[in-house]
């Protein structure tokens, strides 16, 4: 996983831009070629924006969520009106929601939706090892 996260970051310098650009490319890439191979193009370009704008919305949560831990965990925090106090439930949510919906698609032959599944299951060990392993420099505008 280092060797991806050192990857995304050289191509971060090359090209000039922010974490979520390049996944976000990469998510659309690859919904696009699924929905292309499936020869369902008319229905399946409805999943693919679908897909794409939820991992939109999971991107942010994901970056809302690490900066409410962070905040949390400094010895100055006074939990108040403007603490987000469940925001530890999150990945708990994320991870049945996926599941269910995985298991719905499959019934429903749904292609571009379950490659959406996979790359959802997959982004929150994706951002756990980015935040890991990239350097703090790259790590702010990520």
């Amino acid at each position: 996983m280092k060797k991806i996260v050192t990857s995304i970051e050289f191509l971060k310098k090359k090209i000039g831009c922010n974490t979520y650009h390049i996944e976000s490319a990469i998510v659309a890439i690859t919904l696009i070629i699924t929905a292309l191979i499936s020869q369902q193009w008319r229905i399946e370009r409805i999943g693919v924006l679908a897909v794409f704008f939820t991992f939109g919305h999971v991107s942010v949560a994901d970056r809302l969520e690490e900066k409410e831990s962070i905040r949390q965990q400094k010895k100055w925090y006074k939990q108040d009106d403007e603490s987000v106090w469940c925001y530890y439930k999150l990945e708990r949510y994320y991870y049945a929601k996926e599941i269910c919906w995985f298991a719905y698609f499959v019934l429903l032959g749904a292609r571009s939706a379950l490659v959406g599944v996979v790359v959802f299951l997959l982004y929150w060990p994706w951002r756990k090892a980015w935040r890991k392993y990239a350097t703090p420099s790259t790590e702010k505008q990520s």
